[in-house]
């Protein structure tokens, strides 16, 4: 596997940093995680009444777990010593916290001046912010990401999943692969610093330019971009109870979507807008099954598709196809299904080889 070989240290509770190592773990690398003892990661209690820990069960696959008090002086040994043999250290404690166990970066170099640290925290370090606690919907509002999230006579709204910790998690793990590879020309491992916004502000790439320049202090537009005249993006409620979520992103396919719309006497304004369209893409589905709406528009050049539920996708057929589901066997939940590594690659694919450790079943296991 591409990872192979790579020791992940993983001193993380619940999103950003667990995220992070279990994706390098799906592809090989042994990530050992370094709990609390006797409670360990919060997200071993977090998720539905009667069933906390199978989220954990998914997020914790192909992991190992060790046990420990850090204030402890044996157990403090024991995992400096795993962090000597570690490639990487993956960490989103609060600020202070690893240092205070001896084990900051200027530790970590000492120990190992290969070992590659990354640091996820809610601001980041440096700045005025730094000492702020930060949790991902925090992130996500200081970004940017939420303001834009909504409709335009209601309040912001965040996703209804840890956006910023996931992103986190994603670009923590595209850090450490820049960071291996640099390696292998300087020999040398380096300190990565992640805010929990940092992902999500980049990707919003165009919102300050757009308001340095444009003056435009991008708002909330339900289903469609913020700012008008870029694209026609909406989310229609048909007849049956089901949504249809239409994406003209192209001159082309807005052409299609308007000139369907004039056709069925349902756009009757002069020029293309995509505001009035949006209106009349939705007034034109309400009236049809989700099925009807679809073929119909698909038949005119217009790409659109159904809001998919979790019963949706846990029967759909291109989701069966590809593989898009794992099913893992776990002592606690039987058979699990859940979602398969990504990306896909031809040679080397990501595995899934067990669910997640039970707390502190790997200690004294290890080699150091």
């Amino acid at each position: 596997m591409p990872l192979e070989g790579i020791r992940v240290l993983e001193f993380a509770h619940a999103m950003a940093g667990p995220f992070c190592g279990g994706l390098l773990a799906d592809f090989g690398a042994e990530v050992i995680k370094v709990e609390r003892r006797g409670s360990g990661d919060s997200l071993r209690r977090m998720g539905p009444v009667g069933a906390e820990s199978l989220w954990f069960t998914i997020n914790g696959r192909n992991k190992k777990s060790v046990e420990v008090d850090l204030s402890d002086s044996g157990d403090n040994a024991y995992v400096k010593a795993l962090a000597a043999s570690s490639d990487v250290i993956v960490e989103n404690y609060r600020p202070g916290a690893m240092e205070s166990f001896g084990l900051g970066w200027e530790d970590v170099q000492k120990l190992n001046p290969r070992t590659i640290m990354l640091r996820i925290s809610g601001f980041g370090r440096g700045g005025p912010y730094s000492d702020r606690p930060g949790f991902g919907k925090i992130a996500e509002s200081f970004s940017g990401a939420t303001n834009i999230t909504g409709y335009p006579d209601g309040p912001p709204v965040h996703p209804g999943y840890s956006l910023a910790d996931l992103n986190s998690g994603m670009f923590g793990a595209w850090g450490i692969m820049l960071a291996l590879f640099e390696r292998e020309r300087s020999g040398e491992g380096q300190m990565i610093d992640l805010g929990l916004y940092d992902g999500l502000f980049r990707m919003i790439e165009w919102q300050v330019p757009f308001y340095d320049k444009l003056g435009i202090d991008a708002q909330r537009n339900g289903a469609s971009f913020p700012f008008e005249g870029a694209f026609v993006t909406e989310i229609c409620p048909a007849s049956d109870g089901a949504f249809v979520v239409v994406s003209a992103a192209t001159t082309t396919t807005i052409e299609n979507l308007i000139a369907f719309l004039r056709s069925e006497g349902e756009y009757t304004v002069e020029a293309s807008d995509s505001r009035e369209a949006s209106v009349a893409l939705r007034r034109w589905v309400s009236t049809r099954t989700a099925d009807e709406a679809i073929k119909i528009l698909s038949d005119v050049g217009v790409v659109t598709d159904r809001v998919y539920r979790p019963s949706d996708l846990a029967v759909d057929p291109h989701i069966a196809a590809r593989g898009s589901l794992v099913s893992v066997e776990t002592e606690e939940y039987g058979t699990v299904r859940m979602p398969a590594p990504v990306p896909r690659l031809s040679r080397t694919p990501g595995q899934i080889k067990s669910p997640a450790p039970k707390l502190g079943q790997d200690n004294n296991k290890i080699e150091l």
